[in-house]
C-alpha cells in the first residue's frame, strides 16, 4: 500500500484548501461564531460549500458527486475541520452513502441531490433511555397502518434535532420477533405533527436533544431498507460515522500555532521550546498524528474497495477519538494557563481548550467506546462475546 499522497490528491488538497478560504470569509466566521452545530448561518455556510462543488468529492457522478474516492472525501473532511467549516457530517458522510446502498431509487433521487446542495441534513434517532448502548433494546414503536406508519417513543442524544429537517429513525416494527430482528429504519420528517425535542446541553458547551414521536405519521415509502431489516442499516451506518469521527484535521492547525508560539515566546531567559519536556510533547504529538493519518489511510482504502468491517471502524473511532483528548491535553500542558485565555492577545483564543471539551463527546458518539473494544475483539480480532457480567466489571 502506498502510504502517501499521489500527486494528484495533493492537488486536490490544496484546491480544497483555496475553495475553502474563499468560503469561509470573516464576515461569515463571524456569523457562525461558536455555534457550529447548527442555525441559519451554518446551513448558509454548508450551501456556500454546495455551491463551491465541495460537498460531494468522494460521491460517485451518478449521484451527483465528483467521483473521487473515500480518501478524497477524506481529504474534504480534513481540510474543512482545519478552518472550523461546518460541514453536516452525519448527513454526507454516513446517511448519504447508507442511502446509495440501501435506498430505493425514489428515495434516492430525493435525498441525494438534497444534501448535496444543502438544503438537506438528518440527525440519528437510534439511542433511547433504556436503549443506549443495547441499540438493539429500542421501544419506540413504528406500526404500520394502510399505506402510512404510526410512531410512538422517545429518543436522545439526538444530536442536532433542532436544526435537522429529517431524522433516520430506528423504530421497532415487529414486538415479537428477536430484538436484532425486528427493527426497521425510517425517514421521519421534523415537520411532522407530533415530532418534539426538548435540549440536552453537554460539557463542550453544545446541545444534544431529547426527541419525542407522539402518533407521528410517515407514508411507507419513508421506510428504507425493507421492513424488520433495520440492523443491517444501523450497523451500515454506523460504520460511516465511526470512521469519521476521529479525523484530527481540525487539532493540525492548532498543534501549528502552538509550536509557533512555543518557538517565539520568551520563559527564564530562554525560548519555551528550548525547555526539553516541550520538545518531548510536542513531538509526541507529531508522531502521534503521523501515526493516526495511517490509520485514516488505511481505512479510507477500505471504505474505497467497498471492505470496510465492523472491527476496522471501531479501532479507527477509538484510536482517533481517545488521541484527540491526548493531543489537546499535551498541547494545553505546553501552553499552561495560555490555553484557556479567549481574550484578543490569547495564543489560540480559547479554541485548543474548546476543542479539548468537544472531544469527548466524540468518544461515545456514534457508540461508547467501550462497547466499541468488545467490537474490535469479536470483528477485529475473532474473539468470543465476553459474558455481559464481565464486561461490566471491565467497563
Amino acid at each position: 500500500m502506498d502510504l502517501e499522497y499521489s500527486p494528484e490528491q495533493q492537488q486536490l488538497r490544496a484546491e480544497i484548501r483555496a475553495s475553502l478560504e474563499q468560503v469561509m470569509t470573516p464576515e461569515r466566521v463571524a456569523a457562525i461564531g461558536e455555534n457550529i452545530e447548527g442555525g441559519p448561518a451554518v446551513r448558509d455556510c454548508v450551501r456556500a460549500l454546495a455551491e463551491a462543488n465541495l460537498l460531494g468529492v468522494g460521491w460517485p457522478k451518478e449521484y451527483g458527486g465528483q467521483g473521487f474516492s473515500a480518501i478524497e472525501q477524506f481529504i474534504f473532511s480534513e481540510e474543512a475541520r482545519r478552518v472550523n467549516a461546518p460541514i453536516p457530517l452525519v448527513t454526507l458522510n454516513t446517511v448519504g452513502p447508507t442511502l446509495m446502498q440501501c435506498g430505493t431509487e425514489e428515495q434516492k433521487q430525493k435525498f441525494l441531490p438534497a444534501i448535496l446542495d444543502g438544503s438537506v441534513e438528518f440527525a440519528i434517532g437510534y439511542s433511547e433511555p433504556e436503549a443506549g448502548s443495547d441499540l438493539a433494546s429500542v421501544r419506540t414503536t413504528a406500526v404500520r397502518d394502510g399505506d402510512e406508519y404510526v410512531i410512538n417513543g422517545q429518543k436522545m442524544f439526538t444530536s442536532g434535532a433542532a436544526y435537522a429537517d429529517y431524522i433516520w429513525l430506528a423504530a421497532r416494527t415487529d414486538p415479537n420477533a428477536k430484538k436484532h430482528k425486528g427493527i426497521s429504519i425510517l425517514i421521519v420528517p421534523t415537520s411532522s405533527p407530533g415530532f418534539s425535542w426538548q435540549p440536552l446541553h453537554t460539557m463542550p458547551g453544545i446541545s444534544t436533544f431529547y426527541t419525542f414521536y407522539d402518533n407521528v405519521r410517515v407514508p411507507a415509502s419513508a421506510l428504507v431498507g425493507g421492513e424488520n431489516q433495520g440492523w443491517q442499516l444501523i450497523t451500515t451506518q454506523l460504520n460511516f460515522e465511526r470512521a469519521a469521527l476521529g479525523n484530527l484535521g481540525a487539532l493540525e492547525p492548532l498543534f501549528e500555532r502552538t509550536l509557533q508560539w512555543a518557538t517565539g515566546t520568551e520563559l527564564d531567559g530562554g525560548r519555551v521550546i528550548d525547555q526539553p519536556w516541550v520538545q518531548l510533547a510536542l513531538a509526541r504529538v507529531e508522531a502521534q498524528v503521523a501515526a493516526y493519518k495511517l490509520v485514516n489511510l488505511r481505512v479510507n482504502a477500505a471504505m474505497t474497495k467497498g471492505a470496510l468491517n465492523m472491527g476496522e471502524a471501531s479501532a479507527a473511532k477509538v484510536f482517533g477519538t481517545e488521541l484527540t483528548q491526548q493531543v489537546a491535553r499535551q498541547l494545553l500542558e505546553v501552553l499552561d494557563g495560555n490555553g484557556v485565555r479567549r481574550g484578543a492577545d490569547a495564543p489560540l483564543r480559547g479554541a485548543l481548550e474548546t476543542a479539548y471539551r468537544q472531544a469527548v463527546i466524540n468518544t461515545f458518539g456514534g457508540g461508547a467506546n467501550e462497547i466499541q473494544r468488545d467490537i474490535i475483539a469479536m470483528a477485529g480480532l475473532g474473539m468470543p462475546r465476553a459474558p455481559r457480567d464481565l464486561r461490566a466489571t471491565a467497563q
